[in-house]
């Protein structure tokens, strides 16, 4: 399937509204990758780890420029831009460029993600997979695609034939981190994984092709979209004592399959 086929098959599956919406992340996106694989000035942020690029703040002005002139009247919380607040009910979350540090080393595992929220509900996800050109989106109550196809969580029941990905803020203790890695190798999981772009680890989970993922105190950008995808594709969200979120800006979950591996994997952050 080509670019513009694939993007005429997306639009008829989504509200018309949120046509602009995948515009965005597709205009940050083609930025994010024409810079990928060059020398890049890096900007340190909160500390060593975090930073930004050019790439960040150029995918970042062309998605809003997009969003304003579509939705003038919507607030923005963005990564690099911070909170545009214009007293609406509705909010933008962007992350021009989840997984820098990969992009900067050269790892093709980065992406461009989008959220809507009313409220604190998400009724619109859609994050950008540049490097194979993959648009994984989601409208509330309408489930989950990937270029236009559904997909869904797998069913896998044994812990020990999980993939589970831990995604934790900047500022997490590092010795809290290692016991959540430890204590789930205990487990005999088949692998952790720490692959430092969260919005595809949740897209991967809504694939069907990781069982698990842990978030841990992390900024709406990292999640608010691949959250929604996710639940949209059949995943289970919980807090880390197993009950129900109460609006999805909650930044500490666990989200699965749905099956006895979520309880397994609780029973660890408890």
């Amino acid at each position: 399937m080509d670019c513009m086929s694939g993007f005429l098959k997306i639009k008829k599956m989504i509200s018309k509204q949120y046509n602009e919406i995948i515009k965005a992340v597709k205009a940050g996106g083609k930025i994010t990758k024409k810079y990928f694989g060059k020398v890049l000035e890096i900007e340190g942020k909160s500390m060593p780890a975090d930073f930004r690029t050019k790439a960040d703040l150029e995918s970042e002005a062309a998605i809003i420029k997009i969003l304003t002139k579509a939705f003038p009247k919507y607030n923005i919380i963005s990564e690099e831009a911070g909170e545009i607040n214009k007293n609406s009910e509705y909010t933008f979350i962007i992350d021009p460029l989840d997984g820098t540090n990969n992009f900067v080393l050269g790892i093709p595992y980065f992406s461009t993600g989008i959220g809507l929220m009313k409220g604190d509900e998400t009724i619109f996800g859609v994050i950008y997979y540049s490097v194979l050109k993959n648009t994984y989106f989601s409208e509330k109550g309408r489930g989950a695609y990937s270029n236009g196809k559904k997909i869904s969580c797998n069913k896998e029941k044994d812990i020990k034939n999980s993939t589970v990905s831990v995604v934790v803020s900047y500022d997490c203790p590092s010795a809290y981190e290692d016991k959540i890695i430890t204590d789930l190798n205990t487990k005999n999981v088949k692998r952790v994984l720490k692959n430092w772009s969260c919005l595809l680890d949740l897209c991967l989970l809504a694939s069907g092709k990781l069982e698990s993922v842990v978030f841990l105190d992390c900024p709406l950008y990292d999640f608010i979209p691949g959250k929604l995808i996710a639940t949209e594709a059949g995943a289970m969200v919980s807090d880390f004592s197993g009950r129900k979120e109460g609006n999805d800006k909650n930044n500490t979950f666990l989200a699965s399959n749905g099956t006895k591996i979520h309880q397994e994997i609780l029973g660890i952050l408890k």
